[in-house]
Order: C-alpha cells, then structure tokens, then sequence
C-alpha cells in the first residue's frame, strides 16, 4: 500500500469518526438537553375590537403537557413557576396533559391538581381538550380551577364594557348561532391546528393550538415532513384568523426534542391607536 493510500483511509476514517461523534451528540442533546427547560415565547396581537381598559392584556397559553412523557414532577413545578411569572390574566392550555402511555398513580394525580391549582391568573384559567385528554385528565383540570371551554364560551372583561370572548370548537358554532354579529374580539382554543379548517369563515380574530409539537425536530424541510397535517408553522394566517401553534412542553412517542425546546406563549392583545 502506497503512502497516498494510507493517508486517504487515514483522512476517510477520520470523517467517519466525526460523522459518528456528531449523530451520537445529536441524540444525546435530543435526549437529555432538548426536552428539558421551559422557554417562553411572546406574541404582541394589535387590534380595534378592544377598549382602552382591555389594553396590554395578557393570556398565556401551554399545550401538551403529556405528564409521564419527558415531563415528571420537577417540569411542572418548574411550569407553574414560569407561568406565574409571566403574571398573565388568562391561562388556556390546549390539551393533552397526561401521556397515554403512563399510568398515573394517585399521588401524581393530587401532585397535579395541587401545583396547577397555584397557577394565578385573575381573570381565569381554561383548557380544551386534546386527543389523548379522557376523564381522569378533565378531572384533574376542573379540580384545579380550570373551565372547560368546550362546554361553553366565556366573556371576558377587565376595565372595560366590553368583553373577549374565549370559545372552544364545541361552544363556536353555538355562540354564533345567537351572536349573528358583534364587534368583540374572539378567541377559539383548539388542540389539533387542522380544527381550524372548519371555522375559516367564521369571524375568528385569534386562534391557539398545539398538538404537532413542533414536528419534535425543529429543522427546516425536515419538520415539515414531520408533522401530519396542513399548518406546519409556529404562526400563520387562515383567511382573517391569525392561528398559532405551540410546539407543548411534553413529549410523544419518543422522548426527545431537536433545536425544539419545551415553550408556552405568552400573547399580548393591545389595542390599535387608530
């Protein structure tokens, strides 16, 4: 073997070593980094359909909890932590709290219900159920203080005659039935973003989802083909609805997220100068 033939086995084994590190590091980050962490992403929503007094009004959202998953007791202490931070006026999650591989034991259960029951928020906290969400995860919710906004819509004030409206896809059609027209700002919560294909002509101002987790590896391209459904980014518009959907804080399947880190969104609705 000549010295050339050496050096190129030499340098092919080298970038083979490489290559390797590299998808070892990538699963080990996807593994023990990717899903740990809780990042808070803010949205600022301008509109006319407020009053002044509605002005810089804060609802945070949080999605797919999926308890059991790559979350434990620890994230949702931590989760509680961070929403409190936030000081939000409005909390909505949207669905999937308990991962439907996990049996939850009681004391999970009471851990839950105690440390979702400390979330502040002063003018309420609401879920929509998710696909995975059954009777012991609504359970849970309603004993933590939250209202389900599939049974009904809620009217929400603050300094201020005129209210939002939060709605699930349950209570939308409803609402409208008996609320032809009206210049309130309206809010549906839906798990899967594909809900909102039979709402496009609704007068919808904002809508909030979760459900695809973001794909689970956040690379262009890539995460598109990842994700099962026709909404694919983390914002887009439908018709007039501005639609959003949060990447969630838990897992599915598979316990690992890339460049994709736990995030609950925290939306500001101020009102427009004009």
């Amino acid at each position: 073997m000549t010295n050339d033939e050496t050096k190129r086995k030499k340098r092919k084994l080298r970038w083979q070593i490489k290559l390797l590190m590299l998808v070892i590091g990538i699963i080990l980050y996807s593994f023990f980094i990717g899903t740990k962490g809780i990042f808070v992403k803010e949205y600022k929503i301008t509109t006319n359909k407020i009053e002044s007094g509605m002005h810089g009004l804060k609802i945070l959202q949080f999605s797919d909890l999926h308890y059991g998953s790559s979350v434990n007791n620890k994230t949702v202490k931590d989760l509680v932590i961070k929403i409190n931070e936030t000081k939000p006026d409005i909390v909505i999650f949207t669905g999937d709290l308990i991962d439907e591989r996990h049996k939850l034991t009681l004391d999970e259960k009471e851990f839950i219900i105690s440390n979702l029951n400390d979330i502040n928020a002063e003018l309420g906290k609401y879920y929509v159920t998710g696909e995975e969400d059954f009777e012991e995860a609504t359970s849970i919710l309603n004993l933590s203080g939250f209202v389900n906004l599939n049974t009904s819509e809620q009217l929400v004030y603050l300094k201020s005659s005129s209210p939002i409206v939060l709605m699930g896809k349950d209570s939308l059609k409803t609402y409208f039935e008996l609320n032809k027209e009206n210049p309130f700002f309206k809010i549906l919560a839906i798990h899967n973003p594909n809900d909102i294909n039979a709402y496009k002509n609704y007068d919808i101002d904002l809508a909030i989802s979760g459900h695809t987790h973001g794909g689970g590896i956040n690379i262009p391209k890539l995460k598109e083909l990842l994700i099962d459904g026709d909404y694919t980014k983390n914002y887009q518009k439908v018709n007039e609805t501005k639609l959003f959907i949060n990447p969630g804080i838990g897992t599915s399947k598979i316990n690992a997220r890339l460049f994709n880190h736990p995030t609950i969104y925290l939306y500001r609705i101020n009102k427009t100068s004009s």
